[in-house]
Protein backbone atom coordinates (compact mmCIF):
# COMPACT_ATOMS: atom_id res chain seq x y z
CA UNK A 1 0.00 0.00 0.00
CA UNK A 2 1.35 3.08 -0.83
CA UNK A 3 -0.19 6.90 0.58
CA UNK A 4 0.96 10.23 -0.60
CA UNK A 5 -0.25 13.64 0.37
CA UNK A 6 -0.44 16.32 -2.56
CA UNK A 7 -1.03 19.34 -0.47
CA UNK A 8 -1.94 20.10 3.43
CA UNK A 9 1.85 19.50 3.68
CA UNK A 10 3.10 21.87 6.07
CA UNK A 11 -0.06 24.23 5.60
CA UNK A 12 -3.49 24.86 6.56
CA UNK A 13 -6.11 23.90 3.88
CA UNK A 14 -5.92 22.35 0.27
CA UNK A 15 -5.94 18.71 1.39
CA UNK A 16 -5.74 15.74 -1.19
CA UNK A 17 -4.75 12.45 0.11
CA UNK A 18 -4.13 9.58 -2.29
CA UNK A 19 -4.03 5.81 -1.29
CA UNK A 20 -3.14 2.88 -3.47
CA UNK A 21 -2.80 -0.77 -3.19
CA UNK A 22 -2.42 -2.85 -6.18
CA UNK A 23 -2.98 -0.17 -8.31
CA UNK A 24 -6.43 1.26 -7.45
CA UNK A 25 -6.82 4.40 -6.07
CA UNK A 26 -8.63 6.33 -3.74
CA UNK A 27 -8.48 9.96 -2.68
CA UNK A 28 -9.91 11.83 0.53
CA UNK A 29 -10.53 15.42 -0.19
CA UNK A 30 -9.88 17.83 -2.97
CA UNK A 31 -9.14 21.71 -1.71
CA UNK A 32 -7.68 24.67 -2.14
CA UNK A 33 -4.84 25.49 -0.77
CA UNK A 34 -4.90 28.86 0.46
CA UNK A 35 -1.47 29.72 0.78
CA UNK A 36 -0.94 29.81 -3.20
CA UNK A 37 -4.57 30.68 -4.51
CA UNK A 38 -3.04 33.70 -5.06
CA UNK A 39 0.43 33.41 -5.96
CA UNK A 40 -0.09 32.60 -10.45
CA UNK A 41 -3.90 32.98 -10.23
CA UNK A 42 -6.75 34.26 -8.61
CA UNK A 43 -10.27 34.99 -9.51
CA UNK A 44 -9.50 37.42 -12.27
CA UNK A 45 -6.15 35.77 -13.72
CA UNK A 46 -7.53 32.11 -14.33
CA UNK A 47 -6.25 29.68 -15.97
CA UNK A 48 -6.54 29.10 -19.94
CA UNK A 49 -10.50 27.06 -19.97
CA UNK A 50 -9.49 25.32 -23.29
CA UNK A 51 -6.10 24.07 -21.72
CA UNK A 52 -8.39 21.97 -19.75
CA UNK A 53 -6.15 21.53 -16.46
CA UNK A 54 -2.95 21.75 -18.39
CA UNK A 55 -2.14 25.55 -16.69
CA UNK A 56 -2.52 24.45 -12.94
CA UNK A 57 -0.22 21.30 -13.35
CA UNK A 58 2.26 22.94 -15.15
CA UNK A 59 2.34 25.74 -12.22
CA UNK A 60 2.43 22.78 -9.61
CA UNK A 61 -1.03 23.37 -8.77
CA UNK A 62 -2.47 20.28 -8.95
CA UNK A 63 -1.34 17.12 -8.71
CA UNK A 64 -0.74 15.10 -11.91
CA UNK A 65 -3.05 12.27 -11.35
CA UNK A 66 -3.39 10.35 -14.75
CA UNK A 67 -7.25 9.85 -16.17
CA UNK A 68 -8.88 12.22 -13.44
CA UNK A 69 -9.28 15.87 -14.72
CA UNK A 70 -11.77 16.83 -17.15
CA UNK A 71 -9.90 16.66 -20.55
CA UNK A 72 -6.49 15.63 -21.18
CA UNK A 73 -4.10 15.90 -18.88
CA UNK A 74 -1.12 17.71 -20.29
CA UNK A 75 2.24 16.44 -21.02
CA UNK A 76 4.01 18.80 -18.53
CA UNK A 77 4.28 16.45 -15.66
CA UNK A 78 5.58 13.12 -15.08
CA UNK A 79 2.04 11.66 -14.62
CA UNK A 80 0.90 9.75 -11.53
CA UNK A 81 -0.53 6.18 -13.10
CA UNK A 82 -2.88 4.88 -10.42
CA UNK A 83 -6.70 4.07 -11.45
CA UNK A 84 -8.29 6.80 -8.97
CA UNK A 85 -11.88 4.98 -8.65
CA UNK A 86 -13.18 7.69 -6.43
CA UNK A 87 -12.87 10.50 -3.69
CA UNK A 88 -14.17 11.05 -0.27
CA UNK A 89 -14.93 14.84 0.89
CA UNK A 90 -14.95 14.67 4.55
CA UNK A 91 -16.42 18.25 4.79
CA UNK A 92 -17.61 21.24 2.84
CA UNK A 93 -14.89 23.71 3.52
CA UNK A 94 -13.35 25.28 0.06
CA UNK A 95 -9.97 23.92 1.44
CA UNK A 96 -11.32 20.29 1.31
CA UNK A 97 -14.20 20.81 -1.04
CA UNK A 98 -12.58 23.70 -3.64
CA UNK A 99 -11.63 21.81 -6.40
CA UNK A 100 -13.96 19.39 -6.98
CA UNK A 101 -15.26 21.10 -10.12
CA UNK A 102 -11.76 20.12 -11.97
CA UNK A 103 -12.48 16.44 -11.53
CA UNK A 104 -13.89 14.29 -14.15
CA UNK A 105 -17.62 13.32 -14.60
CA UNK A 106 -16.94 9.73 -14.77
CA UNK A 107 -15.09 9.45 -10.57
CA UNK A 108 -17.52 8.93 -8.15
CA UNK A 109 -17.76 11.53 -5.29
CA UNK A 110 -18.97 10.72 -1.83
CA UNK A 111 -20.00 13.24 0.85
CA UNK A 112 -22.66 13.68 3.70
CA UNK A 113 -26.59 15.12 2.51
CA UNK A 114 -24.91 18.67 4.45
CA UNK A 115 -21.71 18.43 2.70
CA UNK A 116 -23.62 18.21 -0.59
CA UNK A 117 -26.32 21.13 0.44
CA UNK A 118 -23.28 23.44 1.02
CA UNK A 119 -21.89 22.10 -2.43
CA UNK A 120 -24.92 23.55 -4.11
CA UNK A 121 -24.84 26.84 -2.35
CA UNK A 122 -21.03 26.99 -3.96
CA UNK A 123 -22.67 26.60 -7.23
CA UNK A 124 -25.59 28.92 -7.05
CA UNK A 125 -22.68 31.34 -5.65
CA UNK A 126 -20.45 31.31 -8.34
CA UNK A 127 -17.72 29.80 -6.08
CA UNK A 128 -17.49 26.42 -7.62
CA UNK A 129 -18.06 27.55 -11.30
CA UNK A 130 -20.12 24.19 -12.49
CA UNK A 131 -22.79 21.58 -11.68
CA UNK A 132 -20.95 18.16 -10.63
CA UNK A 133 -21.67 15.02 -11.90
CA UNK A 134 -21.25 11.46 -9.90
CA UNK A 135 -22.26 12.57 -6.23
CA UNK A 136 -23.02 10.07 -4.12
CA UNK A 137 -24.17 10.53 -0.02
CA UNK A 138 -22.62 8.47 2.31
CA UNK A 139 -24.03 6.92 5.27
CA UNK A 140 -22.43 3.17 5.79
CA UNK A 141 -19.70 1.31 4.27
CA UNK A 142 -18.44 1.91 0.58
CA UNK A 143 -16.45 -1.16 -0.73
CA UNK A 144 -13.69 0.08 -3.97
CA UNK A 145 -11.01 -2.29 -5.50
CA UNK A 146 -9.28 -3.42 -2.04
CA UNK A 147 -10.53 -0.79 0.16
CA UNK A 148 -13.92 -0.42 2.33
CA UNK A 149 -14.49 3.22 3.31
CA UNK A 150 -16.76 3.55 6.36
CA UNK A 151 -18.15 7.49 7.54
CA UNK A 152 -18.02 8.29 11.13
CA UNK A 153 -19.80 11.75 11.48
CA UNK A 154 -18.03 14.28 14.16
CA UNK A 155 -18.28 17.67 15.60
CA UNK A 156 -16.84 20.49 13.04
CA UNK A 157 -17.71 24.11 12.24
CA UNK A 158 -20.01 22.88 9.40
CA UNK A 159 -22.89 20.14 9.17
CA UNK A 160 -22.22 17.08 8.28
CA UNK A 161 -18.60 16.64 8.90
CA UNK A 162 -17.03 13.17 8.80
CA UNK A 163 -13.84 11.21 9.68
CA UNK A 164 -13.09 8.07 7.82
CA UNK A 165 -12.35 4.42 9.00
CA UNK A 166 -10.43 2.35 6.13
CA UNK A 167 -9.98 -0.79 6.05
CA UNK A 168 -7.12 -2.36 3.38
CA UNK A 169 -5.28 -5.40 2.96
CA UNK A 170 -2.07 -3.92 5.24
CA UNK A 171 -4.60 -2.76 7.77
CA UNK A 172 -7.19 -0.19 9.07
CA UNK A 173 -6.64 3.40 8.50
CA UNK A 174 -8.32 6.70 10.03
CA UNK A 175 -8.33 9.87 8.98
CA UNK A 176 -9.83 12.99 10.96
CA UNK A 177 -10.30 15.45 8.16
CA UNK A 178 -10.73 18.69 10.54
CA UNK A 179 -12.25 18.08 13.73
CA UNK A 180 -12.95 19.71 17.12
CA UNK A 181 -14.11 18.55 20.55
CA UNK A 182 -16.35 22.13 21.97
CA UNK A 183 -19.57 22.09 19.68
CA UNK A 184 -22.88 21.11 19.77
CA UNK A 185 -22.30 17.74 18.74
CA UNK A 186 -18.87 17.79 20.30
CA UNK A 187 -19.99 13.85 21.90
CA UNK A 188 -19.49 12.43 18.05
CA UNK A 189 -16.01 13.63 18.28
CA UNK A 190 -15.59 12.26 21.54
CA UNK A 191 -17.14 8.96 19.84
CA UNK A 192 -15.10 8.71 17.25
CA UNK A 193 -11.68 8.66 19.46
CA UNK A 194 -13.20 6.18 20.98
CA UNK A 195 -13.66 3.66 17.97
CA UNK A 196 -10.46 4.91 16.61
CA UNK A 197 -8.57 3.97 19.91
CA UNK A 198 -10.53 0.21 19.79
CA UNK A 199 -9.75 -0.69 16.69
CA UNK A 200 -5.97 -0.56 17.57
CA UNK A 201 -5.02 1.40 13.73
CA UNK A 202 -2.49 0.47 11.84
CA UNK A 203 -2.21 4.46 10.64
CA UNK A 204 -4.10 7.54 12.03
CA UNK A 205 -4.25 10.63 9.56
CA UNK A 206 -4.81 13.55 11.35
CA UNK A 207 -5.32 17.16 11.18
CA UNK A 208 -3.03 19.47 13.45
CA UNK A 209 -4.49 22.88 12.76
CA UNK A 210 -4.02 24.99 15.54
CA UNK A 211 -0.37 23.74 16.33
CA UNK A 212 1.38 27.04 16.93
CA UNK A 213 -1.77 28.92 17.51
CA UNK A 214 -0.73 31.43 20.58
CA UNK A 215 -3.98 30.13 22.80
CA UNK A 216 -5.46 27.18 24.36
CA UNK A 217 -8.89 27.44 24.90
CA UNK A 218 -11.87 27.16 22.86
CA UNK A 219 -15.44 28.77 23.39
CA UNK A 220 -18.29 26.91 23.40
CA UNK A 221 -21.41 28.21 21.50
CA UNK A 222 -22.90 29.44 25.10
CA UNK A 223 -19.77 31.36 26.04
CA UNK A 224 -19.79 33.29 22.96
CA UNK A 225 -23.43 34.04 23.16
CA UNK A 226 -22.26 35.53 26.43
CA UNK A 227 -19.85 37.76 24.76
CA UNK A 228 -22.09 38.63 22.30
CA UNK A 229 -25.09 39.75 24.53
CA UNK A 230 -22.63 41.62 26.59
CA UNK A 231 -21.50 43.82 24.14
CA UNK A 232 -24.87 44.31 22.53
CA UNK A 233 -25.91 45.23 25.90
CA UNK A 234 -23.53 47.97 26.17
CA UNK A 235 -24.36 49.52 22.86
CA UNK A 236 -27.72 48.82 22.49
CA UNK A 237 -28.58 49.67 18.71
CA UNK A 238 -28.70 46.76 15.83
CA UNK A 239 -26.90 44.16 15.76
CA UNK A 240 -25.03 43.41 12.48
CA UNK A 241 -23.20 40.02 12.46
CA UNK A 242 -21.55 37.48 9.85
CA UNK A 243 -21.29 33.93 10.79
CA UNK A 244 -20.26 31.87 7.98
CA UNK A 245 -22.95 30.86 6.08
CA UNK A 246 -23.09 27.36 6.30
CA UNK A 247 -22.17 26.96 9.90
CA UNK A 248 -25.24 26.37 11.32
CA UNK A 249 -24.53 26.32 15.01
CA UNK A 250 -23.19 29.58 15.21
CA UNK A 251 -26.36 31.01 13.54
CA UNK A 252 -28.00 29.23 16.29
CA UNK A 253 -26.36 31.25 18.43
CA UNK A 254 -27.07 34.39 17.11
CA UNK A 255 -30.98 33.40 16.70
CA UNK A 256 -30.55 32.80 20.38
CA UNK A 257 -28.98 36.06 21.15
CA UNK A 258 -32.16 38.13 19.13
CA UNK A 259 -34.81 35.67 21.28
CA UNK A 260 -33.10 36.57 24.48
CA UNK A 261 -33.23 40.13 23.84
CA UNK A 262 -36.79 39.91 22.75
CA UNK A 263 -35.57 41.09 19.00
CA UNK A 264 -36.23 39.93 15.68
CA UNK A 265 -33.93 37.79 13.71
CA UNK A 266 -33.31 39.47 10.04
CA UNK A 267 -31.15 37.28 7.49
CA UNK A 268 -30.30 38.13 3.79
CA UNK A 269 -30.92 35.71 1.57
CA UNK A 270 -27.40 33.28 1.67
CA UNK A 271 -28.18 32.43 4.93
CA UNK A 272 -31.71 32.00 3.98
CA UNK A 273 -30.66 29.80 1.42
CA UNK A 274 -28.90 27.41 3.28
CA UNK A 275 -31.43 27.78 6.12
CA UNK A 276 -33.63 26.17 3.38
CA UNK A 277 -31.86 23.53 2.11
CA UNK A 278 -30.40 22.09 5.88
CA UNK A 279 -34.25 22.63 7.25
CA UNK A 280 -35.27 20.32 4.03
CA UNK A 281 -32.55 17.52 5.00
CA UNK A 282 -34.94 17.73 8.71
CA UNK A 283 -32.05 19.80 10.56
CA UNK A 284 -33.90 20.92 13.77
CA UNK A 285 -32.14 24.00 14.27
CA UNK A 286 -32.99 25.08 10.46
CA UNK A 287 -36.36 24.15 10.68
CA UNK A 288 -37.02 25.99 13.98
CA UNK A 289 -35.20 29.32 13.11
CA UNK A 290 -36.75 29.30 9.53
CA UNK A 291 -40.20 28.28 10.78
CA UNK A 292 -40.15 30.84 13.90
CA UNK A 293 -42.52 33.83 13.57
CA UNK A 294 -39.59 36.58 14.32
CA UNK A 295 -37.51 35.12 11.69
CA UNK A 296 -37.61 37.50 8.59
CA UNK A 297 -35.61 37.72 5.24
CA UNK A 298 -33.91 40.84 3.70
CA UNK A 299 -35.14 41.34 0.33
CA UNK A 300 -33.00 43.41 -1.50
CA UNK A 301 -34.04 45.82 -4.48
CA UNK A 302 -32.87 43.95 -7.03
CA UNK A 303 -34.76 41.36 -9.45
CA UNK A 304 -35.22 38.17 -7.53
CA UNK A 305 -34.01 34.58 -8.50
CA UNK A 306 -36.66 31.75 -8.89
CA UNK A 307 -35.75 30.11 -5.81
CA UNK A 308 -35.85 32.82 -3.38
CA UNK A 309 -39.28 34.14 -4.19
CA UNK A 310 -39.98 31.32 -2.10
CA UNK A 311 -39.20 33.55 0.96
CA UNK A 312 -41.70 36.04 -0.27
CA UNK A 313 -44.26 35.77 2.80
CA UNK A 314 -40.81 36.44 5.33
CA UNK A 315 -39.60 39.09 3.62
CA UNK A 316 -38.51 42.86 5.25
CA UNK A 317 -36.53 45.31 3.09
CA UNK A 318 -33.59 48.07 4.04
CA UNK A 319 -36.83 51.06 5.20
CA UNK A 320 -38.33 47.69 7.53
CA UNK A 321 -34.94 47.39 9.07
CA UNK A 322 -34.17 50.79 9.03
CA UNK A 323 -36.83 52.04 10.95
CA UNK A 324 -36.78 48.94 13.64
CA UNK A 325 -32.85 49.35 14.39
CA UNK A 326 -32.57 48.43 18.56
CA UNK A 327 -35.57 45.55 17.43
CA UNK A 328 -33.41 43.81 14.89
CA UNK A 329 -30.32 41.10 15.12
CA UNK A 330 -29.38 40.64 11.13
CA UNK A 331 -27.00 38.46 9.35
CA UNK A 332 -25.48 40.73 6.86
CA UNK A 333 -22.99 38.51 4.98
CA UNK A 334 -20.45 40.27 3.49
CA UNK A 335 -21.67 40.88 -0.17
CA UNK A 336 -24.08 42.57 0.94
CA UNK A 337 -22.53 45.08 3.14
CA UNK A 338 -23.32 47.92 0.40
CA UNK A 339 -27.25 47.16 2.07
CA UNK A 340 -25.78 49.40 4.79
CA UNK A 341 -26.79 52.68 3.05
CA UNK A 342 -29.75 51.93 2.46
CA UNK A 343 -30.33 50.60 6.14
CA UNK A 344 -28.47 54.20 7.39
CA UNK A 345 -27.48 52.88 10.62
CA UNK A 346 -27.82 54.46 13.73
CA UNK A 347 -26.20 55.44 16.70
CA UNK A 348 -25.12 52.26 18.87
CA UNK A 349 -24.84 49.83 16.00
CA UNK A 350 -22.80 47.12 16.26
CA UNK A 351 -20.87 44.53 14.16
CA UNK A 352 -19.74 40.96 15.20
CA UNK A 353 -17.22 38.97 12.88
CA UNK A 354 -17.98 35.72 14.16
CA UNK A 355 -16.09 33.39 10.68
CA UNK A 356 -18.05 34.95 8.19
CA UNK A 357 -15.91 36.27 5.00
CA UNK A 358 -13.60 37.77 4.95
CA UNK A 359 -11.22 35.10 6.88
CA UNK A 360 -9.21 37.60 9.13
CA UNK A 361 -5.60 36.30 8.99
CA UNK A 362 -6.32 35.20 5.16
CA UNK A 363 -7.89 38.28 3.15
CA UNK A 364 -6.36 41.50 3.86
CA UNK A 365 -7.44 43.29 1.27
CA UNK A 366 -11.08 42.64 1.92
CA UNK A 367 -10.64 42.98 5.66
CA UNK A 368 -9.52 46.60 4.92
CA UNK A 369 -12.78 47.40 2.73
CA UNK A 370 -14.98 45.61 5.89
CA UNK A 371 -13.37 48.30 7.96
CA UNK A 372 -13.84 51.19 5.80
CA UNK A 373 -17.62 50.47 5.58
CA UNK A 374 -17.87 50.09 9.54
CA UNK A 375 -15.47 53.05 9.88
CA UNK A 376 -17.49 55.22 7.37
CA UNK A 377 -20.96 54.84 9.72
CA UNK A 378 -19.17 54.45 13.10
CA UNK A 379 -20.47 50.80 13.89
CA UNK A 380 -17.51 49.47 16.61
CA UNK A 381 -15.93 46.22 15.28
CA UNK A 382 -15.95 43.12 17.89
CA UNK A 383 -14.28 39.58 16.50
CA UNK A 384 -16.41 36.88 18.50
CA UNK A 385 -15.76 34.02 17.24
CA UNK A 386 -14.40 30.45 18.32
CA UNK A 387 -12.19 28.06 16.31
CA UNK A 388 -14.04 25.42 14.43
CA UNK A 389 -10.56 22.97 14.83
CA UNK A 390 -9.55 21.35 18.34
CA UNK A 391 -7.11 22.95 20.74
CA UNK A 392 -3.67 21.97 21.44
CA UNK A 393 -4.02 19.40 23.95
CA UNK A 394 -7.19 18.44 22.41
CA UNK A 395 -5.36 17.32 19.44
CA UNK A 396 -2.20 15.95 21.85
CA UNK A 397 -4.56 13.93 23.65
CA UNK A 398 -6.87 12.28 20.84
CA UNK A 399 -3.35 11.35 19.38
CA UNK A 400 -2.25 9.94 22.49
CA UNK A 401 -5.80 8.37 22.81
CA UNK A 402 -5.84 6.76 19.86
CA UNK A 403 -2.72 5.28 19.73
CA UNK A 404 -2.09 4.41 16.04
CA UNK A 405 1.20 2.25 14.80
CA UNK A 406 2.01 5.11 12.64
CA UNK A 407 1.05 8.84 12.49
CA UNK A 408 0.65 10.96 9.66
CA UNK A 409 -0.14 14.56 10.22
CA UNK A 410 -1.47 16.66 7.77
CA UNK A 411 -3.22 20.26 7.13
CA UNK A 412 -0.81 21.90 10.02
CA UNK A 413 2.12 24.40 9.93
CA UNK A 414 3.82 21.86 12.47
CA UNK A 415 3.53 18.63 12.26
CA UNK A 416 6.61 17.54 14.57
CA UNK A 417 4.22 18.54 17.58
CA UNK A 418 2.97 15.05 17.08
CA UNK A 419 6.10 13.56 18.60
CA UNK A 420 5.18 14.74 22.08
CA UNK A 421 2.90 11.49 22.46
CA UNK A 422 3.99 9.40 19.79
CA UNK A 423 6.85 8.30 19.13
CA UNK A 424 5.79 6.58 15.64
CA UNK A 425 5.25 10.14 13.70
CA UNK A 426 6.17 10.05 10.07
CA UNK A 427 6.35 13.43 8.07
CA UNK A 428 5.27 12.97 5.08
CA UNK A 429 6.91 15.35 1.62
CA UNK A 430 4.27 16.65 -0.60
CA UNK A 431 4.02 14.54 -4.01
CA UNK A 432 5.71 11.77 -2.87
CA UNK A 433 4.00 8.14 -2.76
CA UNK A 434 5.66 6.14 0.22
CA UNK A 435 5.11 2.56 1.00
CA UNK A 436 3.54 1.26 4.05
Amino acid sequence: MRIGFFDGVREIGGNKILIEENGTGIIFDFGKRFSINNTYFNEYLVGRDWKGVNDYVAMDELPPFKNFYRGKLPLVKEPIDVDIKAVFFSHAHLDHIGLIDFIDDSIDKYMSNYSKEVLSFFIERGIIKRNISNVKIIESPVQIGPFTVSPILIDHDIPGAMAFKIDTGEGTLFYTGDIYFHGRFSERSFSFVEQAKNAHPYILITEGTRFGWGFVTSLTEEQLKEQIINVLEQCGGILFANPYEPHISRIQTFFEVANEKKRNFVVTLPYAFILKHYSDLGDTFAKDILSSAHTFVYKPGRELKDWEKAFDSKFVDAEYVSKNQKNIVMLLDFLSTPELIDIKPERGALYVHSGGEPLAGLDKDNMDILSNWLNLFNIPYFRIHSPGHAAQPDLLRMAKEINPEILLPIHTQIPERFEIVSNNVKILERGIMYDF
